[in-house]
């Protein structure tokens, strides 16, 4: 199995620092991937220069010699570089595109894995539908983080489907697979973040006394974006106040936009009068690596459709934290109720109830009414996650053994070891099954385009000229080869070779013409082999735009 990567360098960092959260999942997926693959050589088809340097780079920093092991591919020339690929993996949901390039080399080709992270808003939506439309089959996955993302991605598909075969009047269902492989994470990394020494510096550095009970929350802090923090401040907030404990809430994060720090303070405020709440700035320098040796007990409350897996869960665990979740998305695949912590009750309206939702999105085109419009209506149990609160800040066995099962899930499900090897098993049985498969054509016979929006010029514009060029018509030479020499010379008269045959041998066809005296535009182009009779008929458009040769039409 030899796997190509399609990689494109992240746009983190490169506008006002920012750093975005699908750029970080890819980086880190290509560093375990170095790390864990058995691959021999790691095949990229980089986007442009800079994609395949930073690609290298990743190597480099990940133990992997590049300039031995990394191999580039030349996007522009997928027919002399693909065929001999077996699966290509691109690390985000856009691989329409690629099932439209396969059709360019020889068959069975090769098969094409893609990864969704979020299934929600336009551009989402809009990428992950357009693959009902693809020349996908059976042997192409597009790998969800979840399972309730492949469900996501299936509702779509359905919805997209529903329409096109009550239009056409068929039935329809996208072919392209849909794996769960959940993200991963280094977990030693975190097992070193969480070493028992580091825990009472961060405490001291808090304030936070031996008694106390922190409750951790790391993210994002969006009402809007994120989760909302009402249900967690009132369930801390019961908590406390039914405990002889003191409980500290400590939110770890950032703002965004800058405005959320004045309402999430404002909602805390007027809430938490028992618990004791801190807002810790992920680049607060007391804190360089974060304050998962600091805490007790993980709690988010996810409610916002825009999640789709959550890693932070994920890495509590693997600091050997208990956790409180909500039951939503793909929280509730990496959290086991009773077993690594709890998962706590959400409940949204019924299905009709978001068609205004919608609306108003598509009418708009605001993204935010999405987001807030699903999650103003989505409740998380307050009274559970108070009760599950009071249990664990009130046993601390049952702390140290959920925290102790949540660690060992982390490295034996979510560390990268295993995750790339899902992967690669993956990528192998899509390869398999390919090579297996009987040839099916996915485009109709002679189709003229590469793609819908790629059509072959000369058939699309096919009325623009007087005339075609017809095997019966004739050409005759009406140029010396000094003559032709000469316009050879400027290079806005051959401005794109690639398209054409070399310079001496539109010399030597000219002569072929000359010598034959009057042969037909058929009988110049059989003497070629198949692969170069479009090429020649290229040559003749050329050598009759710039005088070298007449054409007699004979229909």
């Amino acid at each position: 199995m030899t796997v190509c990567i399609q990689y494109s360098r992240p746009s983190s960092g490169q506008n006002e620092g920012e750093v975005f959260g699908l750029d970080v999942a890819v980086n880190n997926f290509l560093s375990a991937y170095f790390k864990y693959s058995p691959q021999d050589k790691f095949i990229c088809r980089p986007t442009n220069i800079p994609s395949f340097e930073h690609f290298k780079e990743l190597a480099k920093a990940s133990g992997v010699d590049p300039e031995k092991r990394c191999v580039g591919l030349d996007p522009r020339h997928p027919k002399h570089n693909l065929g001999s690929i077996s699966c290509m993996f691109r690390p985000d949901p856009l691989i329409g595109d690629l099932t439209w390039r396969r059709q360019q080399v020889p068959a069975p080709g090769f098969s094409v894995c893609g990864l969704v992270h979020t299934m929600s808003g336009e551009r989402i939506a809009r990428a992950v539908g357009e693959l009902v439309l693809t020349p996908g089959d059976g042997h192409d996955a597009l790998i969800c983080p979840s399972e309730s993302i492949r469900d996501a991605v299936q509702n779509l598909w359905e919805i997209q489907t529903d329409y096109y075969n009550h239009h056409f009047g068929s039935s329809y269902k996208c072919p392209i697979r849909t794996p769960v492989i959940p993200l991963g994470i280094n977990t030693e990394k975190f097992a070193t973040l969480s070493l028992p020494t580091k825990r009472a510096p961060q405490r001291q550095a808090l304030g936070v006394a031996d008694d106390e009970i922190v409750l951790l929350f790391v993210g994002r802090l969006s009402f809007a974006t994120k989760a909302h923090p009402l249900a967690m401040f009132e369930a801390a907030e019961r908590a406390a106040k039914q405990m002889q404990k003191k409980l500290r809430l400590v939110l770890f994060g950032y703002f965004k936009p800058k405005d959320m720090e004045k309402h999430i303070k404002g909602l805390a405020a007027d809430i938490c009068k028992t618990v004791k709440v801190n807002f810790v700035t992920n680049d607060d320098p007391r804190f360089p690596e974060g304050l998962w040796a600091g805490a007790d007990i993980f709690i988010s409350l996810s409610d916002n459709i825009q999640e789709s897996f959550g890693l932070t869960p994920v890495e509590a665990m693997a600091c050997g934290l208990p956790a409180i979740i909500t039951d939503w998305d793909g929280y509730r695949g990496s959290v086991r109720d009773g077993l690594d912590g709890f998962l706590i009750s959400t409940i949204t309206p019924p299905v009709s109830a978001g068609m205004a939702i919608a609306e108003a999105y598509y009418n708009e085109v605001n993204y935010g009414i999405s987001l807030m419009g699903a999650a103003q209506s989505t409740a998380v149990d307050i009274a559970q996650c108070a009760k599950a609160i009071q249990t664990l800040a009130g046993d601390p066995e049952k702390r140290r053994k959920f925290g102790a099962s949540a660690r060992q899930r982390a490295q034996n499900v979510f560390g990268w070891k295993h995750i790339i090897k899902t992967y690669e098993d993956l990528w192998a049985d899509l390869a398999r099954q390919r090579s297996l498969a009987p040839p099916k054509p996915a485009l109709p016979r002679n189709w003229q385009a590469v793609h819908p929006a790629f059509p072959n010029p000369w058939q699309m514009f096919r009325s623009f000229p007087t005339s075609i060029l017809a095997p019966e018509d004739v050409i005759r030479a009406a140029m010396s080869r000094g003559e032709i020499e000469a316009i050879l010379k400027h290079e806005m008269n051959f401005f794109l070779p690639e398209f054409l045959a070399p310079k001496e041998a539109l010399l030597e066809l000219l002569d072929i013409i000359r010598n034959a005296g009057s042969p037909s535009v058929g009988d110049i182009v059989l003497a070629f082999p198949n692969e170069e009779q479009d090429r020649i008929l290229r040559c003749l458009g050329w050598m009759l735009k710039h005088g070298a040769c007449t054409v007699e039409r004979k229909t």
